[in-house]
């Protein structure tokens, strides 16, 4: 039997989704620190220098969420970040009336919180909730209240427009971060499902879509399609003898060895256990042959270092060619049966279907 042991544990969804929430943290840091910096020479220029001062820890608050987040400490950015959004913004409306605009910065909080890590009944819901109950006391409240200070008007109609402008770029800027972040994790979930973690070679589902598709192009253009299946020889020996980490040494480097000795065309994946399925388009028998051959040397030269020592490995091959129209499985069932055939020869070697042979005399 085959090692079962995985080279890393597969991620999980909750895991993809933190790493996803944490890189997106970041940059939130970094757009609303470069937006308090433009509000830190807008207000220091008009004079306003509390606002100003403001916007100087808001600077420093922010490369502290950065700190934060690079060291995955997410949640504890995350509250911050929304502090300060949050803090700064009814300060604003306060301070340089509802016409400055800054209340729309809070309405940039809520989609962030949705696709937070937060748990939804004790962490998002309350915090939306309140968010938008602070919204519209803040407009009832301030919406025609006179500001504490008062800015001249060409001032604040700038100020104004700066803040939607900066508050629509933020969010333009954080969805197209999701798009592409949700991209990665896409495809990272997409080589998880089509990868064997142990060897990186594509798994037994993948391999077997991809023959499916090959056959497809066999029956229409007639051109040769073969199938190569090989198994470490004693491979049971290696685990029982050296353990499994050293099995799983020899499975990697007999991978390394199958996927560089094949062309771009071509398809290696493990098939399962100590068993590997290699897929050769455009390849007649005797051309996978030779490719059989050529691997059963460099595999033959092998030596995995372990604990006690050099493993020296050697693999046996069978090979079979796709018949016209005969199903995928059965090709692959008469080079599994090559296979053994060639392990009941004595091992290290490459065998031909039977029913191939016959074909090609």
């Amino acid at each position: 039997m085959g090692n079962q042991a995985f080279a890393s544990p597969i991620p999980s969804d909750q895991n993809t989704s933190a790493e996803l929430f944490r890189k997106m943290m970041l940059g939130v840091s970094v757009m609303c620190g470069f937006t308090h910096l433009a509000f830190l020479v807008l207000f220091h220029v008009n004079g306003i220098k509390d606002m100003a001062m403001i916007n100087v820890g808001s600077i420093l608050c922010y490369v502290l969420t950065f700190g934060l987040a690079m060291r995955h400490q997410v949640t504890w950015a995350w509250m911050l970040i929304t502090t300060e959004v949050v803090g700064h913004a009814v300060l604003a409306v306060f301070y340089v009336g509802w016409d400055s605009g800054f209340h729309i910065y809070i309405m940039c909080v809520p989609p962030v919180m949705v696709v937070s890590t937060l748990p939804l009944w004790r962490g998002k819901v309350p915090v939306v909730l309140g968010l938008m109950a602070l919204y519209l006391w803040l407009d009832f409240a301030r919406r025609e209240a006179a500001p504490w200070f008062e800015l001249d008007r060409s001032l604040l109609n700038g100020l104004h427009y700066f803040t939607v402008f900066s508050a629509l770029t933020i969010l333009v800027l954080l969805a197209g971060m999701y798009y592409r972040f949700v991209l990665q994790s896409e495809q990272q979930l997409r080589e998880m499902a089509t990868t064997d973690p142990l060897t990186r070679l594509r798994n037994r589902r993948s391999v077997l879509d991809t023959s499916v598709a090959e056959a497809a192009k066999q029956r229409r253009d007639g051109r040769p399609l073969s199938f190569i299946l090989c198994d470490v020889d004693h491979f049971k020996t290696v685990n029982d003898t050296h353990g499994h980490e050293a099995g799983d040494d020899v499975l990697k480097e007999v991978a390394k060895i199958l996927r560089s000795g094949v062309r771009d065309v071509d398809h290696a994946a493990r098939w399962g256990g100590e068993e590997f399925l290699l897929l050769l388009p455009e390849t007649a028998s005797p051309g996978a042959e030779m490719v059989a051959n050529r691997l059963r040397e460099a595999i033959a030269q092998l030596q995995v270092p372990c604990k006690d020592g050099l493993l020296n490995v050697t693999m046996t091959f069978g090979i079979s060619n796709l018949h016209l129209n005969e199903p995928i499985e059965q090709a692959i069932a008469r080079a599994d049966k090559a296979l053994y055939q060639g392990k009941r020869g004595g091992r290290n070697r490459v065998e031909l279907a039977p029913e191939d042979v016959l074909l090609r005399a």
